[in-house]
């Protein structure tokens, strides 16, 4: 009788193209399976890279800021004693030609503001830097400048530090924070540090039905298209990254350099002041009006600007320029609100390599 043959056959060619379609579901979530790998295998390196530029960029920063306060308590704080000696400074005459001096001179409400600053920079120094967190110490590399302080007492110069770099999504990630998508210049939201990009996961406990293998591939496809995606995102994070730790290490060693010249100029104009102190006590118009000052109670009148040679002069207007070049080393911002780094760094570093090169 054919029935039986006829439903052999059918049954034989069904076994057929399960057998078939089973080792296409294999091979399907074996694609799926390898993909899956991969994308997980890219992020992870991708976050990885991006972790090991944020440690580096974290202590570069660390180190900038300490460079900075040490130089707002020192050598600007040295600055500041040394100008309140010279009243009535001229920004004119022969002693403001020299080729170096192109910028303009510090003046009271400047000198006022750059003590402030020095003050309240000292007395982070004295509280120990090793006390202070990485996100305020990369807050003083950033920023430096008044606006670290602004609005801070006496008593709170750590805590305002802190407070303006956690409103900066950088600064706040740097010192420890989590970083969501959007943060680093980051666009999209695939790429939130801290979480994976976890494919499906695939259950083939025996041989799977085709079409859920054909949707495992699709998955696994889609799963590694987000990876790629967020792997650009990343690898741009460790871009930046990498070139703020760049910006930073050229900051310090410009700041170390014109540190280290502004202490010999500063030795230089001290030993000028006391020279030109001991000179004017010898005068004889000093004598009269100090004893007249002694005689009604006055205090001694302070050193003024005429009162120093030509060649003091332009070494006191040397000092300036140093200072004024420091000053601004010291509080450019390197980054703007949004954490990208600020187009001014640039043209900062290149004045104080014009003024190492001229002077």
């Amino acid at each position: 009788m054919p029935i039986p043959f006829i439903l052999a056959g059918a049954a034989a060619i069904a076994g057929v193209v399960g057998i078939v379609k089973g080792s296409k579901s294999v091979s399907n979530n074996n694609e799926a399976r390898d993909l899956n790998e991969r994308s997980q295998e890219v992020f992870d390196n991708a976050k990885e890279h991006l972790e090991r530029c944020k440690i580096k960029t974290t202590a570069t920063l660390t180190q900038l800021g300490e460079i900075k306060l040490r130089s707002w308590d020192e050598q600007i704080g040295r600055f500041i004693v040394l100008a309140r000696k010279v009243t009535h400074v001229n920004l004119t005459g022969p002693a403001t030609t020299v080729k170096y001096n192109n910028q303009v001179l510090i003046g009271k409400e400047e000198l006022l503001e750059m003590h402030g600053v020095s003050m309240k920079a000292k007395e982070v120094v004295a509280g120990g830097l090793q006390s202070m967190g990485a996100g305020a110490l990369a807050g003083v590399a950033s920023y430096g400048g008044a606006m670290m302080f602004a609005s801070a007492s006496t008593g709170t110069a750590i805590s305002a530090l802190t407070g303006v770099a956690a409103t900066n999504a950088t600064l706040a990630w740097l010192g420890g924070g989590s970083l969501a998508a959007g943060g680093l210049g980051i666009a999209g939201g695939a790429a939130v540090l801290g979480g994976i990009v976890a494919g499906p996961v695939l259950a083939i406990g025996g041989i799977l039905m085709e079409a859920k293998s054909r949707k495992n591939l699709a998955e696994a496809k889609a799963n590694y298209a987000k990876a790629k995606k967020a792997v650009e995102e990343l690898n741009s994070a460790s871009s930046m990254l990498t070139a703020i730790a760049d910006i930073a290490e050229q900051f310090s060693e410009a700041i170390l350099e014109i540190n280290d010249r502004m202490t010999t100029v500063l030795n230089c104009f001290e030993y000028a002041l006391q020279e030109t102190e001991t000179n004017r006590k010898q005068t004889f118009k000093f004598k009269v009006r100090h004893f007249i000052n002694r005689f009604i109670g006055k205090k001694e009148f302070p050193m003024h600007y005429r009162d120093l040679s030509l060649e003091h002069q332009q070494l006191l207007h040397l000092t300036y320029t140093y200072a004024q070049t420091l000053k601004k080393l010291l509080e450019t911002p390197l980054l703007d609100k949004s954490g990208s780094l600020d187009d001014s760094c640039v043209a900062v570093l290149d004045s104080s390599r014009q003024l190492m090169l001229e002077s």
